[in-house]
This record gives structure tokens, C-alpha cells and sequence, in this order.
């Protein structure tokens, strides 16, 4: 009885090791720039012709657009640097008033990229009738829904074939 309590345990022991391990986050997939890229050409191309801008009005409104998106991808790749500094503050055990600082300076990017979006609606009623601008909200809604929803369609198809990305 004794020894194969003594077995089981040597065949279970190294198992129970493995299980125990703490597994970090899966890897990031690969940026592929070329991909967002062309995302955004085809977003541009379907922005014109959803809201169907003649073209007087569009050489006003996409230098305004072009501004807006730069100024928003810079705040977000900030706030993404900053929440990925809070995550390993977290896993530091960093103090309270640390955490409290750096949660604060988050808040402060939301606060800005609220800004910068009320600010643009601003300057594009400037440059658009009240129609276009519509046009414009609803575009933006329905397309970032359409790449969601297809992004989740090739994950889903690439787990149902076994791919990892």
C-alpha cells in the first residue's frame, strides 16, 4: 500500500507542478501596418461616398478629419502606454497613491479625447450642413460596427480551423 501511495504521488507530483504554473497573457498577433493602412483608405473611400460631399466641401472636411484622426491616434497610444504602466504598477503591488496618480492621468486622456472629438464636431458644422454631419455620425457608428463584426467572423473562422490568429 505504501509504495504505491509513494508512486502515485512521483507520477502526480509533476503534473500538479505544471498546472500550478502561472501563465502570462497569450502573445500579441502581429501589427500589420499595411493592413491598417488600407482599412483606413477603404474607411476614407466609403466616409465620401456614404456621405456623398461634393468636392468643395470634402477639401475642407478631410484635412479636419485627417487632423482630428491624428490627434486621436496619438492620445490613445498615450492612454494605452499608460494603462499598460498602471497594469504592471498592479502587478508591483505599487501604493495607493501611486495607482491613484497614474489612474488620474488615464481619466485626463478620456477627458482630452472627449475634447479633441467635441472640438472636431465643432469645426466640421463649420464646414458641413446639418445633413452631412449626420451622415457623418451614422458612418462612423455603422462602420466601426461592420469592422467589428468582421474581425470577429475571421477570429471565430480561424478558431473553428485551429489557427491561433
Amino acid at each position: 500500500m505504501n509504495k504505491i501511495s509513494i508512486l502515485i504521488s512521483v507520477l502526480l507530483f509533476p503534473s500538479a507542478y505544471l498546472f500550478g504554473q502561472v501563465m502570462g497573457p497569450p502573445p500579441e498577433p502581429p501589427v500589420n501596418r499595411e493592413i491598417g493602412r488600407q482599412l483606413e483608405q477603404i474607411k476614407i473611400w466609403q466616409m465620401t461616398k456614404d456621405m456623398d460631399l461634393p468636392t468643395n466641401k470634402a477639401e475642407k472636411f478631410f484635412p479636419l478629419y485627417n487632423s482630428y484622426d491624428s490627434h486621436l491616434r496619438t492620445i490613445s497610444a498615450d492612454r494605452r502606454r499608460s494603462v499598460q504602466v498602471l497594469d504592471s504598477m498592479l502587478m508591483s503591488n505599487a501604493d495607493d497613491a501611486s495607482l491613484k496618480k497614474q489612474t488620474h492621468d488615464i481619466l485626463s486622456f478620456d477627458a482630452e479625447l472627449s475634447q479633441e472629438h467635441e472640438k472636431f464636431m465643432q469645426s466640421m458644422a463649420d464646414v458641413l450642413s446639418p445633413v452631412e454631419v449626420a451622415k457623418y455620425i451614422v458612418f462612423e457608428q455603422k462602420f466601426d460596427r461592420e469592422i467589428r463584426q468582421r474581425i470577429r467572423m475571421i477570429m471565430q473562422q480561424r478558431m473553428r480551423n485551429g489557427d491561433r490568429y
